[in-house]
């Protein structure tokens, strides 16, 4: 019976995760809205059961220091509680020297992170890792091809990642993936930096997978690709993201709630032990209009019968309950 019911729990938890709205915000330039990649994600969720909502602040060819100084951006962070910003800065940014970088790149992608927590400490920012162009850039001759360049950025982004205290999505390490094992595919736009549709879907299938801890596979978005490149995509951003999911920073203890508690019955007495994972705070109900705010507490029922037990925890971001029957003869 009590396997019966941890498992009805455990489903009716997964059910409740599942129909939660997700807000998610894209911040960034041409890499994140050419074919319309932040909808090609929404679709994607919304194939794959997820009720999402999905805006935008883009604007081509710009930078973290451009949007930090657009009054746009941060009318658009105040719209709502996001569960999710996606920040994304041009690649070229991200691939010139540190020194230069934390100059004239790092302190506009902490202001625009540190308005995204003043909005809502419970957040989740996403640093959008770019890749690469197809040559490299010929201006410096330290990033003049592919590899170099990509090297930089991918760096770049780990070290964002720990100073700001953000998650990765590494669409630029799918992006590698693909370019070496699958070179008859065409990730570049004819500019030889920008997306295709192929590139934007690797994008769209990376996202899908560092927010939700989800393959992509076998997603329903109308995309016109050949299947066969849809499946070599989604294979490759799954096992990349999905495999490595520590490396991504996807682990966040801060915002990580999992309630669970065991009983140990002695006639009329009761001791509750709380399992429960990432709570600042719980409240017990011991179904005889009796409570406790104590992390494991002793009850002592004074009838035989049969008690609705529910426990309820919080954290500074959410809260769940659970609820398990138990016996007093």
């Amino acid at each position: 019976m009590k396997l019966s019911l941890l498992f009805f729990l455990i489903m009716l938890n997964s059910t409740l995760f599942s129909q939660k709205e997700t807000s998610i915000l894209f911040i960034g330039n041409s890499f994140t809205f050419m074919n319309d990649m932040p909808f090609i994600f929404r679709d994607m969720a919304l194939s794959k059961g997820k009720k999402v909502i999905v805006d935008t602040v883009v604007e081509g060819g710009k930078s973290f220091k451009f949007h930090s100084e657009q009054k746009e951006t941060y009318e658009k962070i105040k719209e709502r509680n996001w569960d999710y910003v996606f920040i994304q800065g041009h690649s070229n940014e991200l691939a010139q020297p540190e020194v230069k970088v934390d100059i004239e790149t790092f302190p506009y992608a902490k202001k625009i992170t540190d308005s995204i927590r003043l909005n809502s400490a419970c957040t989740q920012i996403v640093l959008y890792m770019t890749w690469g162009y197809k040559n490299g850039n010929p201006k410096w001759s330290v990033i003049a091809n592919y590899d170099s360049m990509q090297y930089r950025i991918k760096n770049q982004y780990f070290r964002f990642a720990d100073l700001l205290d953000a998650r990765i999505s590494p669409v630029g390490e799918v992006w590698k993936s693909i370019r070496n094992a699958h070179s008859g595919i065409n990730l570049y736009d004819a500019d030889l930096q920008h997306p295709s549709l192929a590139g934007s879907y690797l994008a769209a299938c990376t996202h899908f997978a560092s927010i939700f801890g989800e393959s992509p596979i076998g997603n329903k978005v109308n995309v016109d690709l050949n299947p066969n490149v849809r499946s070599i995509i989604e294979f490759n951003a799954s096992q990349i993201v999905l495999n490595n999911l520590n490396q991504w920073r996807f682990v966040n203890k801060e915002y990580d709630l999992q309630a669970n508690f065991d009983v140990i019955i002695k006639g009329n007495e009761v001791n509750f032990i709380n399992r429960s994972v990432g709570f600042l705070k719980c409240k017990w109900d011991f179904g005889n209009d009796s409570t406790s705010t104590e992390d494991n507490p002793k009850h002592v029922f004074l009838e035989k019968g049969r008690y609705l037990i529910q426990l309820q925890i919080e954290n500074f971001c959410k809260s769940l309950e659970i609820s398990r029957e138990i016996l007093i003869e």
